[in-house]
Parts: structure tokens; C-alpha cells; sequence
């Protein structure tokens, strides 16, 4: 097929696109594929029986995996994790630390979602666990994500105490003590449990796969255009290459 480029420059910025476009394609592939494996993962290690305290203090990959412990609520320390939404409804994400029996450090447990006050300045009221109790959830990584700013914008720390996001060991100082190196998703039936959805990825596999699709159209999209447009029977037309 005979074909001749009109324009090098518009013919470079073409083939940048169209390299572009392709390697986000295999980018959201490789991310469908983390997916599955990640899912995977949950659902094998969730049907598993709980481990004991003794248990995740051995070096591992304990992600995922339930844990039942036996301990106290630190109740004089609480932090509700900002800007979270559910069903609709803006709140926070309840964190209170737990001193567990058998553990070296406490563990921070992650109770759910409670609704905001429409006054920002009012704070939620926590649901006070007093005395020993036993407790089940699954262990899991620090929720991740993309954060500006400080952890927090009090000015003192008074509790319970309003964060942007969570790190464990911006959170010590604060406690004046380390955290154990995974936080502890509660199960939803627990009592010391507020609303609680183990939702383990944000966009599934399935949706990676159509944007992996849409990225590489795109690709194909411009290389047809591409080379149609270079034929020789385009040299008199209005040139766009």
C-alpha cells in the first residue's frame, strides 16, 4: 500500500501518542492482573480459622489473614479518620487502639464508618468498650492513598482527634508509643464495631480490563488515521500529518 508522511513533526507526535496509549493499555492489564491475585488472596486467607496473638508476632505476610485478640480499648485515644463518604452520607473512619494480651505493642483497630455532624466543629460521640474483651478482625496495611498536608490541623491534640490519613508511625507520637505493624479490620458483627465493609479494592479487575480496552481503541484509532491519512491520494486534501 503505497504510503508517504506529510509531516515528521505531526508523524513524531502521532507515534508518541500511539506508544502512550499502548502502554497505558498494559498498564491497567497489569493492574487487573494485581487485582485478581490481591482478591484471591482475600477470599483464601478470610475462610481460613482465626490466628492467635502469638501467631502474628512471627515474621510474615499476615495480611488479610482474622486474628482473634484478647485485650482492652485504649478509650482515652481515638482518631476519626477524615473525608470518608458512605452510602451517600459524609463521616469519618473510626480508629481506636487495642492493648492486646501476648502483644508487644498495641494494635490499631479499625471500627467502621460513623456520620458526620453537619457542624464540623462537633465531633462524633464514640461508643465507650471498658474492660477486657475479645475481639475478631482481619489484618490488613494502613489504608494508602494520595494525601496533602498535615495529619492533622489541631492545633492541640485534644481526642478524639481528627486526621487526614493514616500512618503508623506518624500516629506514635501522638500515642507516645509504637503501633503494631498492621491495623485490624473488625468484623461488622463485633459490639465495639460501628458500620464495617471489608472492601478490599476500590475499582475491580473487571473494570482495569474495559479501561485497558478503551486505551488501546484509542491506539488503533490514531494509527488507522494515521496511515490513512499519509496515503497518497490524501497529498491534496487539507494535510493533518
Amino acid at each position: 500500500m503505497p504510503f508517504r508522511i506529510q509531516n515528521i513533526k505531526l508523524a513524531l507526535l502521532a507515534a508518541a501518542l500511539i506508544a502512550l496509549f499502548t502502554s497505558m493499555g498494559f498498564w491497567q492489564l497489569s493492574r487487573a492482573t494485581e487485582k485478581k491475585i490481591l482478591l484471591k488472596t482475600f477470599t483464601q486467607r478470610t475462610h481460613l480459622p482465626p490466628l492467635q496473638s502469638k501467631t502474628i508476632q512471627q515474621s510474615g505476610d499476615w495480611r488479610f489473614y482474622q486474628v482473634t485478640l484478647t485485650g482492652r480499648f485504649d478509650i482515652a485515644h481515638t482518631f476519626f479518620l477524615d473525608n470518608k463518604t458512605l452510602d451517600g452520607k459524609i463521616g469519618y473512619e473510626v480508629y481506636t487502639p487495642f492493648i492486646a494480651t501476648d502483644l508487644p505493642e498495641p494494635i490499631l483497630v479499625d471500627r467502621g464508618f460513623i456520620q458526620g455532624n453537619q457542624n464540623r466543629k462537633i465531633l462524633p460521640i464514640v461508643q465507650t468498650i471498658t474492660g477486657q474483651t475479645t475481639i475478631t478482625g482481619m489484618l490488613n496495611h494502613a489504608p494508602s492513598y494520595v494525601h496533602m498536608g498535615k495529619l492533622t490541623y489541631s492545633p492541640a491534640n485534644t481526642w478524639p482527634l481528627r486526621v487526614e490519613y493514616i500512618n503508623l508511625s506518624e500516629l506514635a507520637p501522638l500515642l507516645q508509643q509504637s503501633l503494631f505493624s498492621y491495623v485490624l479490620n473488625i468484623t461488622p458483627h463485633d459490639p465495639a464495631a460501628y458500620t464495617v465493609k471489608w472492601q478490599i479494592v476500590t475499582i475491580n479487575p473487571e473494570k482495569h480490563m474495559g479501561y485497558a480496552l478503551q486505551w488501546f481503541a484509542f491506539a488503533l484509532t490514531l494509527l488507522i488515521l494515521f496511515v490513512a491519512l499519509n496515503r497518497p491520494h490524501h497529498k491534496n486534501s487539507e494535510e493533518i500529518f
